[in-house]
């Protein structure tokens, strides 16, 4: 039997989005998919298990997390002002520019790994993206395809792939 891929998507509108857009990578087989709603969970889950890739939400809450939630605190509690999953991907890559440290670096996590779904256009982000070697993007909006996610893992399976 072949191996799934393991893959870790961290957004908050998980429970409604799952119906639609995690049906197709149930369906396809191919893929264990773990969901975080918040930073917390999604750390939790990263320090707990090597994924082959990682989708994520920019808009994302702190969860249980002192650290997260003074940040969360200090954007007015606004998830669209304070773009955790931004900053997480800052955090998780160990770039200079990381407002927060992680006590445990997993070493497998790289860019090539990491996609981004989110409802900010890729003008916002391409700067960032582009800082942390991000190669892999998908902007949500309402007409959004059900296919969405699972071609968005295909495609960071595929760029982790060709890079290494």
């Amino acid at each position: 039997m072949k191996r799934k891929h393991p893959i870790l998507w961290i957004e908050d509108g998980a429970r409604f989005d799952l119906p639609y857009l995690a049906a197709p990578v149930y369906m396809d087989g191919g893929y264990d998919l773990f969901v975080a709603e918040t930073i917390a969970d999604g750390i939790a889950h990263l320090q707990q298990h090597e994924f082959d890739a990682i989708i994520m939400d920019i808009r994302v809450p702190p969860g249980a997390d002192l650290q997260w939630n003074t940040l969360y605190k200090d954007a007015g509690r606004n998830k669209v002002m304070a773009r955790l999953g931004l900053k997480l991907l800052y955090s998780l890559l160990d770039h200079s520019e990381a407002e927060i440290k992680l006590p445990a670096h997993p070493d497998w996590i790289n860019a090539k790994k990491i996609g981004v779904l989110t409802v900010e256009s890729y003008a916002e982000l391409k700067d960032h993206l582009d800082k942390l070697g991000i190669k892999v993007y998908q902007q949500k909006h309402a007409n959004i395809e059900d296919m969405v996610l699972l071609d968005l893992i295909k495609k960071v399976l595929k760029n982790s792939a060709e890079i290494s």
